[in-house]
């Protein structure tokens, strides 16, 4: 069985190993940064995982921590994974247990996803019930780091950060140059929605984005603006041509199916059939460097907080 992210952490020093059978593990890693969890909800997607990989590699050069694990929040990717092609893929709980059986105290959980909803917060409340477990069996420290929309300050850069991909598009599976005309082409970035509160999210980053870019619109597949609101703002903008990009961080299923697919459904053939021609940038978030870097920035506010012992 093929694995990926927390089966297996780095192993610790026949030292330390017996200061955890003596229970002296306190002294473990004391002067050692924080391991890190990197929580995503997943993908079956193959090129979408390779997104994650990717990421945890940015994370691995930027911090020293002993370990950078990858967890995902869906169940049911995590299973389908399991069966279908032999891909075992950590929960964040399993993630953290074989952490801290491996010795690891210190330990930063940091959100891959885009908006504070439910997935963020189970695993907030995950790591919060498993920061009262004090003795052998709790970490000595443990915090959560942010989703990537979670400050006012996060939705200015993240509408900074995504302007070059307005100015590409996928052709063939590879993303191109192709500067746009915003008078001609309106960009559609295509989040995923919540129906936890938390969507209002997508409805501030659309108005940030309004402010910032001519014609660049949001909608969502499952919230709100939804495709009709999306619909409604590119007609009133009076373009000929639309250009759809995955507000996601990894572009899997939903880029595949509910954005560029041929299904009844997608975006591409509801902006086809209103009369659009349309293109498509096909790049997840992730794949964007200062979008990652916004993930960063908010696991180095956690590795404060979890230094001051907040």
């Amino acid at each position: 069985m093929r694995e990926i992210g927390c089966i297996t952490a780095p192993p610790i020093s026949k030292k330390d190993r017996r200061r955890i059978e003596e229970g002296r593990s306190e002294d473990l890693s004391a002067d050692e940064p924080p391991t890190i969890v990197l929580v995503a909800y997943g993908s079956l997607d193959f090129e979408a995982r390779k997104t994650y990989e990717k990421i945890r590699a940015v994370y691995r050069r930027e911090f020293e921590a002993p370990a950078v694990e990858i967890a995902f929040t869906a169940g049911f990717i995590r299973r389908r994974l399991a069966g279908g092609e032999g891909t075992a893929v950590e929960s964040p709980l399993t993630a953290l247990a074989k952490l801290h059986d491996s010795g690891h105290e210190d330990v930063i959980v940091q959100s891959l996803h885009v908006a504070p909803g439910s997935e963020f917060h189970e695993a907030t409340a995950l790591v919060a019930a498993l920061g009262t477990v004090r003795g052998k069996f709790g970490f000595r420290r443990l915090a959560m780091g942010m989703p990537l929309l979670a400050s006012g300050p996060d939705y200015d850069a993240v509408s900074e950060a995504l302007a070059p991909e307005f100015d590409r598009v996928t052709v063939g599976g590879e993303v191109a140059a192709s500067k746009r005309n915003p008078e001609e082409t309106a960009v559609v970035l295509v989040g995923h929605g919540t129906a936890h509160p938390a969507d209002a999210t997508y409805s501030r980053m659309a108005l940030v984005l309004k402010r910032d870019h001519k014609n660049v619109f949001l909608g969502t597949i499952d919230g709100f603006p939804g495709l009709e609101e999306a619909l409604d703002e590119v007609r009133a903008s009076g373009v000929s041509r639309v250009r759809l990009v995955p507000f996601l961080v990894v572009a899997g299923g939903h880029a595949a199916k509910d954005i560029s697919g041929d299904g009844s459904e997608s975006w591409k053939r509801s902006f086809e059939e209103a009369g659009y021609e349309v293109d498509l940038n096909l790049l997840g978030m992730g794949e964007n460097p200062r979008v990652v870097e916004i993930f960063v920035e908010h696991t180095r506010r956690a590795v404060e907080r979890l230094l001051r012992g907040e």
